[in-house]
């Protein structure tokens, strides 16, 4: 599969520049490339492993509406890379998805995030409700990560 062989041969120099420029250090992270239609199970495995369960409802994810994506992964951080919305036209994309996802891997590291993020995945499971406070608080957060990511996606110019 060519879209592994490529994010094998750049994880780890994306994963230097993403730190190098933020200066922070990413989670222990495992990446992931699926099929386009199993996307939504690894990203539910994930899930249940974070949250210690194994069973619950699975929160439907459409795989079409990503390239990549970022989870809590048990103790780590999973990014899982949808091989089908990276289909040969669009696999110029894969080196700044790949940067992308590795900026949401840094941002996890950050005081406070990581608990967030997990208090939103009991939230979304029906564990533990968040108040209607709280999920504005979590979403604005998410919205200024994605920004961030999105405005270091050129670090993928400067891989090789």
């Amino acid at each position: 599969m060519p879209l592994l062989s490529r994010v094998q041969e750049i994880a780890d120099q994306a994963a230097r520049l993403v730190q190098q420029k933020m200066r922070e250090r990413m989670t222990p992270t495992r990446i992931v490339v699926a099929a386009q239609k199993h996307c939504p199970e690894v990203v539910h495995q994930a899930a249940q492993r974070t949250l210690g369960i194994g069973h619950g409802p699975v929160v439907r994810e459409p795989a079409v509406d990503y390239l990549g994506i970022t989870a809590l992964d048990g103790e780590g951080t999973l990014i899982v890379i949808n091989a089908g919305a990276l289909a040969p036209e669009a696999q110029r994309w894969l080196d700044e998805t790949v940067v992308h996802e590795i900026v949401h891997a840094v941002q996890f590291g950050r005081p406070g995030s990581r608990e967030l993020a997990l208090k939103g995945l009991r939230n979304n499971y029906g564990v533990e409700k968040l108040t209607l406070t709280r999920a504005w608080k979590a979403n604005r957060g998410i919205g200024k990560d994605e920004r961030e990511a999105a405005a270091l996606e050129h670090l993928a110019r400067e891989i090789r």
